[in-house]
């Protein structure tokens, strides 16, 4: 259940970004989910992650794992019932599930496994059958149950798993509104990123992510547009969102209506961000909107990110600010969570592309081995984003090559 308790806080996602000179590209992609894979007990599907969240089943993928029997009825006992997301009639009613062993299987942008798989045991919660819903008719009751996602939530994005934490990478591609977003592992003690410098902001997060009501993890003093932001949430939902009067109230440079697309409205809806229920057969079309994002850190000097684009809710709290995905991992760099000492770190020193094989040093092997890449028509050949491998990334290779590391 994700439980705010003033409605009228400003509730924002913290954004990170790279050095100013950089983020002014700004993360276009709205829709691009940071993919993961998960088994358990045998049984793997695709999810997503969602750093401020809690981890959470399908409907269907909860009765292909057993949880649930076909006519979507708990088989054993569960561990209790929670009403979670939206805010008053949106909630959903689920089935609460402790210490279930989930394996987490990273994934590249095309999918691919990247590195191995690991364990963690944690409690998820699976969406109660239609017939267990609250509603005004049948129709909405089958929206709530379809609504939930298969994603995994605060209390596996942050822990230390066999010693690794989950590590969220966002490259930008040749197309402004696709980035390849990637996850992966990093060594808990801060080892095993793409190396250099980093930079890390104190969070405060909830003491008890397993037990019903899950507070999402959250920075102090952000500033919108120049505006102080006392509240700062933490999530990687894919996109970012505003309620019409913190929109006004923060000077939102108005762009346009934009799609928010159905799987993206199940993330904002399970993040208690709008009561609208997620309809797979209705397209939701909102204003679209951006503005300019200061992160304070440890270091005293903030990171300058602009433009986060995000969308601007009629419905849910009106004073809500939630900066999501598209701004929290910007191009080029890679964040982690680190539940342990209560810190968000990112990378704002990412390798140099013209170190293929990221040694550190620019010589020669870089060369042989882009070739080997290339010639096997290997994901990581693509240098230009594009989706296609050819000579052009050869050039671009060439180019960063020659250019050098600073």
């Amino acid at each position: 259940m994700k439980t705010r308790t003033n409605i009228k806080t400003l509730a924002v996602v913290a954004a990170l970004g790279l050095a100013s000179a950089l983020a002014h590209a700004g993360p276009e992609d709205q829709f691009t989910k940071y993919p993961v894979g998960i088994s358990i007990a045998g049984v793997s599907v695709g999810a997503i992650a969602d750093s401020g969240g809690t981890t959470t089943i399908s409907f269907e993928d909860a009765k292909r794992m057993q949880f649930l029997d076909a006519a979507g009825d708990p088989i054993g006992t569960p561990d209790g019932t929670q009403r979670m997301g939206g805010t008053g009639g949106g909630s959903v009613t689920c089935h609460i599930f402790r210490d279930v062993a989930v394996t987490v299987q990273p994934r590249n942008a095309d999918g691919t496994a990247n590195g191995p798989a690991r364990t963690i045991t944690v409690t998820i919660f699976v969406p109660k059958k239609p017939g267990d819903q609250t509603g005004g008719n049948d129709a909405e009751k089958t929206k709530k149950t379809k609504s939930v996602p298969t994603k995994i939530g605060a209390n596996v994005c942050g822990a230390t798993i066999d010693g690794h934490k989950l590590d969220f990478t966002d490259v930008a591609t040749n197309v402004p509104t696709k980035n390849n977003r990637s996850t992966g592992w990093r060594q808990a003690d801060g080892g095993g990123g793409n190396g250099g410098a980093d930079k890390r902001a104190p969070i405060q997060e909830d003491d008890n992510y397993e037990d019903e009501a899950v507070f999402e993890p959250h920075l102090d003093n952000l500033l919108i547009n120049d505006v102080p932001i006392q509240l700062v949430q933490l999530n990687l939902a894919p996109v970012s969102c505003m309620g019409q009067q913190a929109a006004q109230q923060l000077g939102l440079e108005m762009m346009g209506p934009e799609v928010l697309d159905f799987e993206n409205h199940q993330i904002l809806f399970h993040a208690g961000l709008t009561d609208i229920l997620p309809d797979q057969q209705n397209e939701l079309i909102l204003p679209m909107g951006r503005c300019l994002v200061e992160i304070p850190t440890l270091g005293g000097d903030p990171v300058v990110l602009e433009p986060v684009r995000v969308f601007v809710l009629p419905q849910g709290d009106p004073w809500l600010v939630a900066l999501g995905g598209n701004a929290l991992v910007p191009p080029q760099t890679s964040m982690w969570l680190d539940s342990d000492t209560h810190q968000l770190f990112w990378d704002f020193d990412f390798r140099c592309p013209g170190d293929f094989n990221a040694d550190g040093v620019v010589n020669t092997l870089d060369v042989l081995e882009f070739l080997n890449a290339w010639s096997a028509q290997l994901p990581e050949a693509d240098v230009n984003g594009d989706g296609l491998i050819n000579t052009l990334d050869v050039l671009e290779f060439l180019n960063a090559w020659t250019a050098g590391c600073e």
